[in-house]
C-alpha cells in the first residue's frame, strides 16, 4: 500500500516541494523548483528549500483509508487526527488535484452511502430547512469571528489584491447593485439573504424597497436586528422567514430580482422551476442577477463536503446553470455572464486567516474535530478555486427586450462609458478621473462618477 502511494507521488509533476512521513517513520521527499503565480500571501513561492507542507500518516490504517475512500477517507482521518498536516492545507489540496488523475476514488460502499445521503437531503421545502441549519445556524458569534463586518459569506470583489476584506465585500455589493441598475423607489426581491447585508446595502444606499427571503432563523433574526439598528423601516426592508419558492406563490411582481450564493442549494432538478419563479416575479424589462459557484464541467458533489459541510448542496456546471434558461415560451435573455473565480480564492484566504486568528476561541467552543473540519473546508475550497474546475459566475438576466441599456460594461464599475459623455460649456470640462483623485480634461465633458456607485452616481445610461 505504501509502495503504491509512493509510486503515485513519483508520477506527478507537482510544482512544489513536500514531504510525507509514514506511520513507521519512513520519509518520502518530493523536490520541485517551479514558481506559482497569483497575488496572494497564501500562494506559496518557497525559496528557502523547505517543503510547502508535510503530510504525516500517524496511524497504520490512515493511508489505506485515503487510498480506498478518496476524499472521504482523507477528510475523516484528518478530522480524527490520524493524519496531520504541517503547512498550508491549500497546497495539499492542490496536490490532490494531481493525485485525482491517478485514481483516488471513493469505495463502492461510500458511493452507495453517498447516493442514499443525496436522496435524504434533496432540497425539498421540508428538507431545505435542516440542510441550511446544518451549516448556517452554527451561531452568529462563530461567523462574526472571521467574516467581514457586513457578515458577507459569499465571494468578495477585489479592485486590487491588497484590498481589505471589508473593502472587497462592499465592492461586491456595489457591483451587484450597479449591474441591476437600481433606482430609488424600485422594488427588489431577494432569494436567500444570508445575514441580510445585501438587502441592507440596497435599501440604505440605493433607496429601493426590498423583500428578502431566507429559511435560516439565526440569520433572519440577525438581519432584522441590524435593520432596526440602522433605523430602516420594515415597509422599506422586510426580511421574510420563508422558503424562496414562496416568491413564486405570491401574486406580485418586483422591478428587480437578486440571488447571491443560493443556487448551490436549490438542487439540479429545481433549476427550471427557479428560473420560472424569477420570470414570474419580474415585469417586462425586469432585471435579475444570479450569483453562484459553478464548475467548468459537470461533476457530482464531493462526498466529504456533502456530508460534513453542505448537505444537499450541488455546484452546477456552466451548462447546467444555463440550459434551463432555454425556454422559448419564457423570454429570458442573458445580458452578461462574468467569472469571478480568482476573487473567491482571495476571499477564502482572508476567511482562513481570520479563522486561524480565532482558532483558540473556536476550539474551546466547538472542539478540535470541528476546527480541523472547517480548516480543511476553507483551504480545500481555496485550492478548488485556484487549481480545480470551480468558478464563481454572475449571471445578469432580463425579461423581454431591453434596447436602451448601456452599450458597454463600464457602468458595472461605476465609470463613464466612452459614449456616455456630454459636451460641457465651451466644449471642454475638467473632471476627476475615477479612483485617482487627479483632474483630467476632456473635450466631451463627462459627468462625475463614483466607484461607490450609490443611486446618485451617473454611471452610464439609465
Amino acid at each position: 500500500m505504501k509502495r503504491a502511494f509512493i509510486d503515485l507521488l513519483e508520477r506527478t509533476e507537482f510544482p512544489l516541494s513536500f514531504r510525507v512521513i509514514f506511520h513507521d517513520g519512513e520519509v518520502y521527499e518530493h523536490k520541485a523548483g517551479r514558481l506559482l503565480d497569483g497575488p496572494s500571501a497564501y500562494h506559496r513561492n518557497n525559496k528557502t528549500g523547505e517543503p510547502a507542507f508535510v503530510l504525516h500518516f500517524k496511524q497504520p490504517g490512515a493511508l489505506e483509508d485515503l487510498l480506498r475512500r478518496g476524499s472521504m477517507g482523507f477528510g475523516e482521518s484528518y478530522m480524527d487526527g490520524d493524519i496531520d498536516v504541517q503547512g498550508d492545507l491549500q497546497e495539499l489540496q492542490h496536490l490532490s488535484e494531481y493525485l485525482g488523475v491517478g485514481g483516488l476514488h471513493p469505495s463502492p460502499l461510500d458511493v452507495v452511502k453517498f447516493y442514499f445521503r443525496i436522496i435524504r437531503t434533496h432540497p425539498t421545502r421540508k428538507r431545505a430547512r435542516s440542510n441550511i441549519a446544518h451549516h448556517y445556524d452554527l451561531g452568529n458569534d462563530f461567523y462574526s469571528r472571521w467574516l467581514d463586518e457586513r457578515m458577507q459569506y459569499t465571494c468578495a470583489y477585489f479592485n486590487r489584491p491588497g484590498d481589505s476584506l471589508e473593502q472587497a465585500q462592499k465592492q461586491k455589493l456595489d457591483l451587484v447593485c450597479r449591474k441591476l441598475r437600481l433606482q430609488p423607489g424600485e422594488t427588489v426581491v431577494e432569494a436567500g439573504c444570508g445575514w441580510g447585508g445585501l438587502g441592507l446595502h440596497m435599501a440604505r444606499n440605493y433607496g429601493v424597497r426590498v423583500r428578502s427571503f431566507n429559511i435560516s432563523e439565526e440569520q433572519i433574526a440577525y438581519a432584522r436586528d441590524q435593520a432596526r439598528r440602522e433605523g430602516i423601516p420594515e415597509n422599506q426592508l422586510e426580511y421574510v422567514l420563508d422558503d424562496y419558492r414562496s416568491i413564486g406563490d405570491e401574486k406580485r411582481t418586483y422591478d428587480k430580482f437578486v440571488s447571491v450564493g443560493m443556487l448551490e442549494h436549490v438542487g439540479l432538478r429545481n433549476y427550471r422551476l427557479f428560473y420560472d419563479l424569477i420570470h414570474k416575479a419580474l415585469p417586462n424589462k425586469g432585471l435579475a442577477l444570479v450569483h453562484s459557484i459553478g464548475r467548468v464541467w459537470s461533476q457530482k458533489t464531493d462526498p466529504w463536503l456533502e456530508k460534513y459541510i453542505f448537505p444537499g448542496g450541488r455546484i452546477p456546471s456552466h451548462a447546467e446553470m444555463m440550459r434551463p434558461l432555454e425556454q422559448k415560451k419564457r423570454s429570458f435573455f442573458v445580458a452578461d455572464m462574468e467569472n469571478l473565480r480568482y476573487h473567491y480564492a482571495l476571499t477564502l484566504d482572508h476567511w482562513a486567516k481570520r479563522f486561524e486568528e480565532n482558532e483558540q476561541w473556536i476550539r474551546k467552543r466547538y472542539g478540535e474535530t470541528f476546527v480541523r473540519m472547517f480548516k480543511l473546508y476553507l483551504r480545500g475550497s481555496a485550492a478548488a478555486f485556484r487549481y480545480g474546475g470551480i468558478t464563481l459566475i454572475q449571471l445578469l438576466l432580463h425579461k423581454g427586450y431591453i434596447n436602451d441599456a448601456p452599450l458597454t460594461r463600464h457602468h458595472f464599475l461605476g465609470i463613464p462609458s466612452p459614449g456616455a459623455a456630454t459636451k460641457g460649456k465651451g466644449g471642454s470640462r475638467s473632471r476627476r478621473a475615477p479612483g485617482n483623485g487627479k483632474k483630467t480634461s476632456t473635450s466631451s465633458g463627462a459627468s462625475s462618477h463614483s466607484r461607490g456607485g450609490g443611486p446618485r452616481s451617473k454611471a452610464g445610461a439609465r
